[in-house]
């Protein structure tokens, strides 16, 4: 690769690297007896996707999620394949910086031991809520709210279960970003980036 302004790549957690909603399911179906999927899950907001959690405890689902089950959900999730080895890949191309979002200081550490624990080693990590303050030239992530007012040249969307019936235009007309892209995994973008980058 040649000398020259490194590429940076903004990549999301939970969903792109980190397997949190399959165990939020799980969690969800061992203690209110349910039998959801995660294909079930249709929205981002986890009060509607889960309402038994607040008919049963009082308490929000994002309280029970993230504050009574945080440990487990966070460090305790698996992780999609080939996540090590892709950052790695990209990191061959410029910086990856890992963006993402976690309401807690425990939340915060036990991401970062996570990361960690799956040999994750990124050029940097922010930790916060509105993602478009962070400018790169790849934004991937899998919550299509996190595109409105993106300021990366692309952005990379990964598919989830509540942003299939979401027109990937419609999501770039929100945006700031040049181009816009769907992928299945973090995988198949890596994979779909180093085809048509070979010369650089």
């Amino acid at each position: 690769m040649e000398e020259s302004r490194k590429i940076v790549f903004g990549i999301d957690c939970d969903e792109v690297l980190r397997s949190l909603l399959q165990n939020m399911v799980d969690l969800y179906n061992y203690h209110f007896k349910q039998n959801l999927s995660k294909d079930d899950v249709k929205d981002f907001k986890v009060e509607v996707s889960f309402p038994r959690i607040t008919e049963k405890t009082g308490c929000t689902a994002s309280h029970w999620f993230f504050q009574k089950h945080g440990h487990e959900l966070f460090y305790k999730s698996g992780a999609f394949p080939k996540i090590r080895e892709n950052i790695e890949t990209l990191q061959k191309y410029g910086e990856v910086v890992i963006i993402t979002y976690q309401k807690s200081y425990n939340n915060k550490i036990d991401t970062l031991r996570w990361l960690d624990k799956n040999g994750i080693r990124p050029d940097g990590i922010c930790f916060l809520k509105d993602k478009t303050v962070v400018h790169c030239d790849w934004f991937i992530d899998d919550n299509t709210w996190n595109f409105i007012g993106c300021n990366a040249e692309h952005g990379v969307i990964i598919d989830a279960p509540y942003n299939r019936d979401i027109p990937v235009q419609d999501v770039m007309y929100q945006s700031n970003c040049r181009y816009m892209h769907k992928f299945n995994s973090l995988d198949e973008f890596v994979e779909w980036f180093v085809k048509n980058n070979k010369n650089m």
